[in-house]
């Protein structure tokens, strides 16, 4: 999946990210290059992604880091 520096700009401004403008080409082609990955992984993986529940990002504290 392509995504434009066009397409990376309205992202950053909905997010209320500021961005210097050279910047965004590198950040599209990062961006790119993630979808794309992910669509491969989708497509090698197809229903079984469906099949298993996220992790959240965050756990629990552990007790001994209180």
């Amino acid at each position: 999946m392509e995504i434009s520096k066009e397409q990376v700009r309205v992202l950053c401004e909905v997010q209320g990210l500021s961005v210097p403008e050279d910047e965004l080409d590198d950040i599209a082609t990062r961006m790119s290059t993630w979808l794309t990955a992910l669509d491969q992984i989708e497509v090698e993986l197809g229903e079984e992604m469906n099949r298993v529940d996220p992790i959240p990002p965050l756990f629990p504290a552990d007790d001994r880091d209180l």
